[in-house]
């Protein structure tokens, strides 16, 4: 930089095109290979999760019936992607099951089976992906693909920037020579008199306008500067002269200011320390004295930061100060922060401080504000922790409306049990096969003359007959019980299900999983299919595809579950004969959003800023913990639960956000 500094005008401004427009290129041509790069890295791993997709597809039959010969003849289709280097099929123990190979000498060994992703290597893309059947895996693929086309694009994209880099420094070179007298010449002879001003103080020299540009503003600045130079020097003298009796006044003014400012010091809430640029303190006031318990005899001339700030953050102190004095930047110590303080006794305390620097001069004076905090750290402490509290008691009020909706569509479906039962019961109790038996003995008695009994006598005329009858009536008889017991057998099937889909949620409290959003949805529904029949609620679904998400899927069960309940109640509490509710699932960028929409009563504009806050509630007997405590899942979750509403009557729309994917906090 020196050197560049020394050069002549000329070369310095040629020097300046060349550097400019070369770093306008090469930022150019960086990003734009860099786009390339990226995009085409994206792409070729999507091309490569497509051909993994088909061929999980296709090999899944294979999987299913263990026909490795057919899983081997699948993956030779590979052939016709030159790129692709290796693929295997992998069954459920993770063992190989089929492979294909672009070179039969590569022999380097199979990866372990991983969950799905893409990897790039330096020399390969690595794609693994799950072959499902249904919603059961059955294997997985493992496809490995060779960079060379990346390769051979980058190293393209290099030369083509590299040749318009060299022809467009070329041409600005060639028109930077040309350009740059226009302003090198008028700034060289301009130095040229001030040169001839410095050495001969000739102040009637002036420098030779030749254009009115800001150069020959310059020039004519520089010139009037000259013609008054003199003029100034005389009144100078007669300004120091003035100057020594104002500083005079001044001084005496500093001295009452002092005195005033000391007093404000002293009555000051905070404690107010002053130090020199070593660190020692060189002012105290008395709440110093109050907060630290020296007094101020004892604390003068000693090390600010031995005295006053506790062992564990005396070096972070210091290296504020180190920066200030390295730097002269100020903003880092104007704001507050929080250390922790030591006082004359020994024991340690929080304290906020901020530090402001004054500069006299060379001299370098710190004022440093400290107050106690150890009231506001205390309060804190207890708010956390009924914060804490607070939590706990809206999850369990959540898991409480989990398992009250769980009790009420298992009560629905004992009701819809019990009435089969007592059909059947009934039916059974006025059965006709009685008479069957009763038929028995009348045939029994007459056994001996049965031809001429069923022939000639009244009785036995009518029993073809009433057989016919009774064969009827016993057939309807057993369709009525077997369908009622079939209804029965479903009841009961449906009752099992809910019992153990709560157990399975119940036992995978805590865990992150990874879950289709859909079935999510459905086991929710599934939990209220009992209320939501009994009311008469239409269900729509309107699903984008199948989005996958990483999450604690109890909790956001518990949120589903009670956005559908309150959705019933919505609907209920509005008298509307067409009861519908639509759950909604929609995939962005970066995450799923559910929405559950009623046509119900609505919310009035002024319910809507606190819907979600602790104890409210527009249900009679609601208890306003289920929306409190799912905005809080929800954001545990890493996402939102919103809402919205056109107004009394216009029903509502609830929407969860959650993340594809998110770290959970430490706990």
């Amino acid at each position: 930089m020196r050197f560049f500094r020394e050069l002549p005008i000329q070369r310095k401004l040629i020097a300046i095109s060349q550097l400019t427009s070369g770093a306008a290129l090469l930022v150019a041509c960086a990003a734009f290979i860099t786009f390339e790069q990226v995009g085409l890295r994206r792409d070729m791993a999507r091309a490569l999760e497509i051909t993994a997709q088909i061929i999980g597809f296709n090999s899944s039959s294979a999987l299913s019936f263990n026909d490795q010969e057919s899983a081997a003849q699948t993956l030779k289709s590979l052939e016709a992607q030159p790129h692709i280097v290796r693929a295997c099929v992998f069954d459920t123990s993770g063992a190989v099951f089929a492979t294909y190979r672009r070179k039969t000498e590569m022999v380097h060994p199979w990866p372990e089976p991983a969950q799905a992703r893409a990897e790039f290597n330096t020399d390969s893309l690595r794609l693994f992906h799950t072959i499902l059947v249904g919603d059961e895996i059955v294997g997985s693929i493992y496809i490995e693909s060779d960079l060379r086309e990346l390769h051979e694009r980058r190293w393209r994209y290099i030369a083509i920037a590299s040749l318009v880099m060299g022809a467009a420094m070329l041409v600005t070179w060639f028109l930077s020579r040309r350009l740059q007298r226009v302003i090198s010449r008028p700034l060289t002879r301009l130095a040229d008199v001030a040169g001839r001003v410095a050495l001969e103080k000739d102040y009637s020299l002036r420098a030779q306008k030749e254009a009115n540009d800001e150069i020959g503003s310059l020039i004519d600045g520089f010139n009037e500067m000259l013609a008054r130079i003199q003029a100034r020097d005389a009144e100078l003298h007669a300004a120091h002269k003035d100057l020594e009796k104002r500083v005079e006044e001044r001084t005496r003014e500093l001295s009452a200011s002092e005195e005033r400012i000391r007093l404000i010091v002293d009555a000051a809430f905070d404690a107010i320390v002053a130090a020199d640029g070593s660190g020692r303190i060189t002012a105290w006031n008395r709440q110093a004295c109050a907060t630290f318990g020296w007094s101020a005899q004892d604390a003068l001339f000693r090390d600010l930061a031995d005295t006053l700030v506790a062992p564990s953050d005396r070096e972070a102190y210091r290296h504020r100060i180190r920066r200030y004095l390295e730097s002269g930047d100020a903003t880092h110590l104007d704001r507050r922060v929080e250390i922790t303080a030591l006082h004359h006794d020994g024991h340690e305390f929080p304290v906020e401080v901020a530090v402001s620097p004054v500069r006299i001069g060379d001299t370098v004076l710190f004022s440093v504000f400290l107050r106690d905090i150890t009231e506001t750290k205390r309060a804190e402490a207890e708010l956390r922790q009924i914060h804490r509290e607070l939590l706990e008691t809206s999850r369990q009020a959540g898991m409480a409306e989990v398992a009250t909706g769980v009790l009420h569509n298992v009560g629905n479906v004992l009701n819809s049990v019990n009435v089969s039962a007592t059909l059947v019961s009934d039916l059974v109790r006025r059965s006709k096969a009685p008479n069957v038996g009763k038929l028995r003995d009348l045939l029994h008695q007459h056994r001996h003359d049965l031809a001429a009994f069923l022939s000639s006598d009244p009785k036995g005329s009518m029993i073809p007959s009433y057989l016919g009858t009774l064969a009827d009536a016993l057939a309807k008889e057993q369709s009525t019980i077997l369908k009622e017991l079939e209804d029965l057998h479903k009841n009961i099937s449906h009752i099992k299900d809910i019992v153990a889909m709560q157990q399975n949620y119940a036992k995978t409290s805590g865990v992150v999983e990874t879950v289709s959003v859909p079935d999510l949805v459905e086991d929710a529904l599934r939990m209220n299919a009992g209320s939501l029949a009994r009311h008469d609620v239409d269900i729509v679904r309107e699903y984008d595809g199948r989005p996958v998400i990483t999450v604690e899927k109890n909790k956001v069960l518990q949120i589903l579950v009670n956005l559908i309940r309150n959705a019933k109640y919505a609907c209920d509490e509005a008298g509307r004969v067409d009861k519908v509710l639509v759950v909604r699932i929609r995939t962005g960028e970066s995450g799923v959003a559910v929405s559950v929409i009623d046509n119900g009563v609505g919310i009035s504009p002024e319910n809507l800023t606190r819907i979600f806050a602790h104890g409210f509630t527009t249900r009679r007997h609601g208890h306003g913990f289920g929306l409190h405590s799912g905005a809080i899942a929800a954001k545990e979750l890493g996402g939102s639960l919103g809402c919205h509403s056109d107004g009394p009557g216009k029903g509502a729309t609830f929407t969860l956000t959650l993340p594809f994917a998110r770290d959970l906090p430490d706990q």
